[in-house]
């Protein structure tokens, strides 16, 4: 069995993918930003969300996490929103 410190430096290490993998969602985010903006098409695409949600979902077979991931999803989703919303405001300015 490993000991504490040996599971944290895993966690450590996920942590470490989990930012990289953030960061260049949020790159690619304001890439769709500034489309959304050229097509003057809104932020918020509820069909859109409600696919990735079931999508993502379908793919975790352990139904203990389903609401656990659901709710980083939607996190995820709401800091891409905002932050696609940063922007159009910005480029407003």
């Amino acid at each position: 069995m490993k000991d504490l410190n040996s599971y944290r430096q895993e966690i450590d290490l996920i942590d470490d993918q989990i930012r990289q993998l953030f960061l260049t969602r949020m790159e690619i985010v304001g890439e769709v930003a500034k489309i959304k903006m050229n097509e003057e098409l809104t932020v918020y695409d509820h069909k859109r969300e409600e696919e990735i949600i079931s999508s993502n979902l379908s793919k975790i077979t352990d139904d203990l996490f389903k609401d656990y991931y659901k709710e980083v999803l939607e996190q995820i989703m709401k800091v891409s929103k905002d932050y696609q919303k940063y922007l159009i405001i910005r480029s407003t300015l």
